[in-house]
């Protein structure tokens, strides 16, 4: 019997992101291992708890917002694989 090998090209295309507003890193609490960042900037009044927002190419989920200043928090092993 004789199989016939086909090939295909799969092209994958990453999307980046768009930069909608810039942020200043307010204040930074480490807990045990993790890491909680927070963040001021116009986007907090349009964010909502638990939506993902990429920093730095990283995405990580809000879990405070206080005004104009929301909080992520970064796990451990995100730290040991990025550059935050």
């Amino acid at each position: 019997m004789r199989f016939e090998v086909q090939k295909y090209v799969i092209l994958l295309k990453m999307f980046t992101g768009i930069v909608e507003k810039i942020g200043s890193v307010a204040k930074i609490i480490s807990q045990g291992k993790n890491r909680h960042f927070f963040i001021e900037s116009e986007l907090a009044a349009a964010l909502k708890i638990d939506q993902s927002v990429a920093h730095n190419g990283v995405c990580l989920t809000v879990v405070g917002i206080e005004g104009n200043i929301y909080e992520v928090v970064a796990i451990d092993e995100t730290l040991q694989k990025t550059a935050l």
